[in-house]
């Protein structure tokens, strides 16, 4: 009956599961347990005298390589999910900052009808897919309906506070067509501007 030795293959393969994890991080210690629990009953099998003292060196070595290898994959581990939340913190970062700058475009070209996406595109500096990706995903809107929504709250205020006819608030707001303003007005309140203003002067 051949038998297996401890000091080559079995701590060979232990070593580089080991080297593995060290190297990669999110090497799975289920795996590395599951081999070790094989190469032992491997051993176990082949070995008359399981009080051979070549045995038990090999039980000690097993067990503190899959000590070590269980202290490197924590502290991989940590280290990974640190970097991961450090990155994750940078990127909201950036995108709170970015969408920040956004809406202080928006805010300053509402009253602009020729105002659009390729405006913003142009002073943020960025591509219009990854404007408008990023966008919808802190803001959860597109871009372009996010501008008309603006448009109509500052069309609601003023619409409560002064008392501009209904074109004149429609070109303070970026509409170019009273018209349209008017029915997209409707869309979203299901009120007309006037029936809108009349309703808020009657609440007041």
């Amino acid at each position: 009956m051949i038998q297996i030795k401890p000091e080559s293959n079995m701590i060979n393969q232990l070593a580089m599961k080991k080297n593995e994890l060290i190297t990669l991080g999110f090497k799975s210690l289920t795996l590395l347990l599951l081999s070790a629990t094989v190469i032992e009953s491997i051993y176990i099998i082949n070995v008359k005298d399981k009080e051979d003292y070549i045995y038990n060196i090999y039980l000690i070595v097993l067990q503190f390589l899959i000590l070590i290898s269980l202290v490197t994959y924590l502290y991989f581990y940590k280290k990974v999910k640190e970097e991961k939340a450090s990155i994750l913190e940078k990127v909201e970062k950036k995108e709170d900052e970015l969408i920040l700058k956004i809406d202080e475009i928006i805010q300053s070209k509402l009253t602009d009808s020729d105002f659009n996406v390729v405006e913003i595109e142009k002073e943020i500096g960025v591509s219009r897919p990854v404007l408008l990706n990023r966008f919808k995903k802190v803001k959860g809107t597109t871009l372009v309906n996010y501008i008309k929504k603006e448009r109509l709250k500052k069309a609601e205020v003023l619409l409560v506070t002064s008392s501009d006819n209904i074109s004149e608030i429609a070109y303070k707001v970026g509409f170019s067509d009273p018209k349209y303003f008017s029915k997209v007005f409707r869309q979203d309140k299901e009120l007309t501007p006037t029936e809108y203003r009349r309703q808020k002067q009657l609440d007041n």
